[in-house]
């Protein structure tokens, strides 16, 4: 199937690459990335050995991504650490937030032979760790090939993945036979892939690197300062939607327009998956007649009713901010967000009913009542009324949240036991 894979790109990128590419260069956000993702710049990073190459699809992959990384430096202070992200808001995630423990950071091959040779040939990893997600044929089973070891991370496999695998088993094999290891981030993440029927020697349960965040601290006292920054209201009950999608902003705004209602001083939050809708959400906001400001606008001395985050790397810390935050991605079918970012702060937390990519965190969060899932506008009003009408719910939902964070952290410890097992059986 590899060798089918590859005759297919080579009859059709004479008509298919001109168009891709015209595709890719005439969109902003993929433009600057282009040349990076076909080797253009790509230069052999400094450090010793061992050489690691560590790969995350997107914002979420970096944010699990970010402990094991810190992890890997600390367990080997000289060692070599390239990192690289598909997206153009995961590369810059990585760049603002990986800099200091990465020699190199850089956009994601394509997965063309001869761009995925160059890389390896000027990286020459000796570990190739994938984090969650983004497999691609030529570039595992080259890096396999060169001799370095294929490792997958925090793995997750939905199981309506599973099914379509299921069907296409040589599909399966091709996409995950060059593994050396797969490290899985639940137990169903593991019984999915072993169910697959594919031959990976190192299939194990180590837990989920995401509850292992490092949260950017906001005390009790800084919070009023840190609100007042942004240009909000310091005493003022905050509510955040994070990571929403297109149909989950109107769902929002319908429900905010409920509970200024009751809660007249409540201020809000809009966090969009893609900072370039935040023009796009400040339209919306403004028709359903509210004052509403883009974080990337410098403050007015107008009292606003809706923050639009349109800036990266901005949300985790302004979840410790908030008093009750939902994460979306949920109520379309896109398979959710990270629910642990807000947990860990302590607060409340609603998502939807579509929780597929992080199924596990959502039934948890629901079984020690540090969340709820909401279905519709009128639920989402409904829960988030009740979390700041009463003090004492709330209260018990942010012990729970920030508990069940707290209790599952230390899958980094067991990523790094696996990894030096493996490092030193490689000598």
């Amino acid at each position: 199937m590899l060798m089918t894979y590859n005759l297919l790109q080579l009859f059709l990128s004479p008509i298919l690459a001109p168009v891709g590419l015209t595709f890719l260069a005439g969109r902003e956000k993929y433009r600057h990335i282009l040349p990076g993702r076909l080797g253009a710049g790509i230069q052999k990073p400094a450090g010793g050995r061992p050489r690691f190459w560590i790969h995350a699809l997107s914002v979420g992959e970096v944010n699990a991504a970010l402990p094991l990384i810190r992890g890997i430096r600390d367990r080997w202070p000289g060692c070599s650490i390239a990192c690289s992200a598909t997206t153009s808001t995961g590369l810059n995630a990585l760049r603002d937030r990986a800099s200091s423990l990465a020699d190199t950071v850089f956009p994601s091959p394509f997965d063309i032979l001869p761009v995925v040779r160059k890389f390896i040939r000027t990286l020459r990893p000796e570990y190739f760790i994938l984090v969650e997600t983004d497999l691609w044929p030529n570039w595992l089973r080259e890096l396999r090939s060169s001799g370095a070891a294929t490792i997958l991370v925090n793995g997750s496999i939905s199981s309506s993945a599973a099914r379509r695998l299921g069907t296409l088993k040589s599909l399966a094999r091709m996409l995950y036979g060059s593994l050396d290891l797969a490290c899985m981030q639940s137990r169903e993440d593991m019984n999915r892939l072993s169910g697959l029927g594919i031959s990976v020697s190192g299939l194990r349960y180590l837990g989920n690197l995401k509850y292992d965040i490092k949260l950017p601290p906001v005390s009790k006292e800084e919070r009023p300062m840190l609100k007042a920054a942004m240009g909000l209201d310091g005493s003022a009950p905050l509510w955040i939607a994070g990571s929403t999608h297109p149909g989950e902003e109107g769902v929002v705004l319908n429900a905010f327009k409920d509970l200024k209602q009751t809660f007249p001083m409540l201020q809000a939050i809009i966090a969009p998956r893609d900072p370039g809708r935040g023009r796009e959400i400040l339209s919306m906001a403004s028709q359903a007649g509210f004052k509403a400001r883009c974080r990337s606008q410098p403050p007015g001395t107008e009292r606003i009713d809706i923050l639009i985050l349109d800036t990266l790397g901005e949300l985790l810390g302004c979840y410790g901010l908030a008093d009750v935050a939902f994460v979306g991605g949920s109520l379309v079918d896109t398979g959710g967000h990270n629910l642990l970012e807000p947990a860990g702060y302590g607060v409340p937390v609603l998502f939807g009913p579509f929780v597929e990519s992080c199924m596990e965190m959502a039934r948890e969060l629901q079984n020690c009542g540090g969340g709820v899932q909401i279905k519709s506008s009128a639920d989402l009003e409904k829960n988030v009324g009740s979390i700041l009408r009463d003090r004492a719910l709330a209260d018990n939902m942010s012990s729970a949240a920030r508990e069940l964070v707290q209790e599952n952290q230390g899958a980094v410890s067991r990523y790094i036991k696996v990894l030096s097992d493996l490092v030193d059986a490689r000598g």
